[in-house]
């Protein structure tokens, strides 16, 4: 245990280990304090930080007496930059369920470098939501901060892995092309709306990611520091680009577009499917499952879709091809659109743009990127 020491007016604090031959050794944490009543006030910080050190959490030169953050203090800074990040009021609150509900309940007023023993973390969690998948929602919410901790600098290592708990498997739902067909036309009369399904539909970007995207030379490139710092592009055709940038001035707030969808869904008698009920987030695993179709490359999907690992990307590949061949025109050769089957870029709408680009040399239809 740290105990304190006088050295020419200044406080240390005392710390007793073993270097790597097991010969005890002394170091002294500089208090930078003439007072002794402030020197064991900051001896109690160095004290956890020694308990840290003796886990394995952090390193003997890391022990810092004023390099000890409050939790609290970095999760409201962390719901700061969400909310100059536009994010919507689902995801601010999902956030809040997860951080200030949830992990400030099992560390209440204690630093993050001290945070360190993740089977005490999981089974406290566990007391709050026995159901693995609230669980595991909240779970994805507190590694994501926990990253942005550490690309922004904060802290200098995370504090441990966080692991998904198993769930039931569920079968991606997706949109087949005729379905697409009816949401876009029930959608044109809606410029706004009609851009933000369209582009979120060719890009598999999740509902709030447009805020972060930003066009250049053909592609739409994301970086998100909540996510490790992850970047991706991806690639877009001109009609998407023109949506782009309609979506990316629109004026609806992320909830009112989900709720608009799911309004159309509903008209169409689309909402409910036989795999679930069906929603906005739905136009991304189309995107993913239409992706795998074409080009049987799981590891290109990953990418895409800025996936951490491929396991998580695989569920999109456990579709029967045959079903898949009916469900979207365009088959993994890149060959006509059945016939008797409109493209859906042709359809009648105000906002659908161009026709697909022909390649006149191999006389086919391209697929979008």
């Amino acid at each position: 245990m740290a105990g304190l020491r006088k050295l020419k007016d200044k406080y240390y604090s005392r710390i007793w280990y073993r270097n790597d031959q097991g010969k005890r050794k002394e170091k002294l944490i500089p208090l930078n304090t003439k007072s002794k009543r402030r020197a064991k006030k900051l001896q109690k910080q160095v004290t956890k930080q020694e308990q840290a050190f003796k886990q394995g959490v952090i390193t003997l030169d890391e022990i810092d007496s004023k390099k000890v953050t409050n939790l609290q203090k970095l999760i409201d800074q962390f719901m700061e930059y969400l909310r100059a990040s536009d994010r919507s009021e689902k995801t601010l609150s999902l956030y809040d369920l997860a951080l200030n509900k949830t992990l400030l309940k099992i560390y209440p007023k204690t630093n993050i470098e001290l945070i360190s023993d993740y089977t005490y973390f999981i089974k406290e969690i566990r007391k709050q939501y026995p159901n693995n998948t609230t669980c595991n929602i909240r779970l994805r919410s507190i590694r994501a901060f926990f990253n942005w901790c550490k690309e922004t600098g904060k802290i200098k290592r995370i504090p441990f892995k966080i692991k998904s708990l198993p769930t039931k498997k569920s079968r991606p739902k997706y949109f087949t092309d005729s379905e697409m067909n009816m949401i876009l036309n029930k959608a044109s009369d809606h410029r706004e709306l009609y851009a933000r399904i369209y582009f979120h539909w060719k890009t598999g970007l999740r509902l709030s990611e447009i805020h972060n995207a930003i066009y250049q030379n053909g592609f739409i490139k994301i970086i998100d520091p909540i996510k490790n710092g992850a970047e991706r592009s991806i690639p877009i055709d001109k009609e998407t680009e023109k949506q782009y940038y309609i979506a990316k001035k629109c004026s609806y707030i992320d909830d009112s577009i989900s709720r608009k969808f799911r309004k159309i869904l509903k008209d169409l008698e689309l909402y409910k499917s036989k795999f679930g009920k069906r929603s906005f987030h739905n136009l991304r695993h189309t995107f993913a499952v239409k992706k795998y179709f074409q080009t049987r490359d799981i590891y290109r999907v990953k990418v895409l879709l800025g996936h951490a690992s491929v396991k998580t990307t695989e569920k999109y590949a456990n579709f029967d091809i045959a079903e898949l061949d009916q469900d979207f025109e365009i088959n993994r050769a890149g060959k006509k659109s059945k016939q008797g089957v409109t493209p859906i870029n042709q359809i009648n709408g105000v906002y659908n743009g161009n026709k697909r680009p022909q390649d006149t040399k191999n006389n086919h239809i391209q697929p979008y990127a």
